[in-house]
């Protein structure tokens, strides 16, 4: 695993590279937000699913957060 102060490179079990971490709020991104699921994907993967999101009328945010412990980003859509 690579480390900066700034971000952590996280792999998953076949060795790709989850540098974003992905989070999904229901009820708005403010501290009242009823739940806010957080996922660990590449770059392509989260821009694709923001965008789905997004045009499902979810909030999303993307950012290098990532660390260890993040679910991988369901491939198939969200499934809580």
């Amino acid at each position: 695993m690579t480390s900066t102060a700034a971000s952590k490179t996280v792999f998953d079990s076949s060795g790709e590279a989850l540098t974003h971490r992905v989070t999904v709020y229901l009820g708005g991104p403010d501290d009242g937000a009823e739940l806010a699921m957080e996922y660990a994907a590449t770059w392509p993967e989260a821009t694709v699913f923001t965008a789905a999101a997004v045009r499902a009328g979810l909030i999303v945010t993307v950012d290098g957060r990532i660390r260890p412990g993040l679910r991988r980003l369901p491939r198939n859509g969200l499934r809580h």
